[in-house]
């Protein structure tokens, strides 16, 4: 499949691959996934992966309570880099901790954003508690990634869930779910 522009056409009609946004609060698995869905025919991209280890994007530390005014152009920069991807052909899948008004949010600022289809990766909250300690969080953050968990499962519906469930099993079942969107 190619992508061609014709004059006068909107990127949604002229669009032959989709973007999915799997969305997540920390220890969801996001990250564990990623490995997993390179089996498959899509292409797949972590909100993670842009950051140094140490959590600098450009020599910022974006991970830190003082760079929450860079997290709106981050998210833009992702809604653009998704709609480049796109052009390629091949559906696009984006794992990250945004709610769709996040994303929205950050669409608004990107000439003729893309169309998204969501879902929502979650674990029992048990599994998050021990997966968040096991990186080193403390009990604050672990109370705020379980209520960023909360506020995801009312904003998406669509959920894979990733207790008692390898990650290969997951990345199965969102392959299905993204070949049955297809047809």
């Amino acid at each position: 499949m190619t992508w061609a522009h014709r004059p006068g056409t909107t990127y949604q009609e002229r669009q032959l691959s989709r973007l999915y946004v799997v969305t997540g609060a920390p220890g969801a698995g996001k990250s564990t996934l990623l490995p997993h869905l390179a089996a498959y025919p899509f292409a797949t991209v972590d909100f993670d992966e842009l950051p140094e280890r140490d959590g600098s994007l450009l020599g910022i530390d974006i991970t830190s309570p003082s760079a929450d005014s860079v997290w709106p152009a981050y998210n833009r920069l992702w809604v653009r880099i998704t709609a480049m991807m796109l052009r390629a052909g091949a559906d696009v899948v984006v794992l990250c901790p945004l709610t769709p008004a996040e994303w929205a949010s950050a669409a608004a600022g990107v000439p003729d954003p893309p169309h998204v289809l969501w879902a929502r990766l979650d674990c029992a909250d048990a599994d998050r508690r021990t997966r968040l300690a096991a990186r080193g969080w403390n009990a604050d953050e672990i109370g705020e990634a379980l209520d960023d968990a909360e506020e995801l499962r009312h904003a998406v519906d669509r959920e894979f869930t990733t207790t008692g469930r390898s990650p290969a099993e997951t990345a199965a079942a969102l392959s299905l779910w993204i070949t049955s969107e297809r047809e």
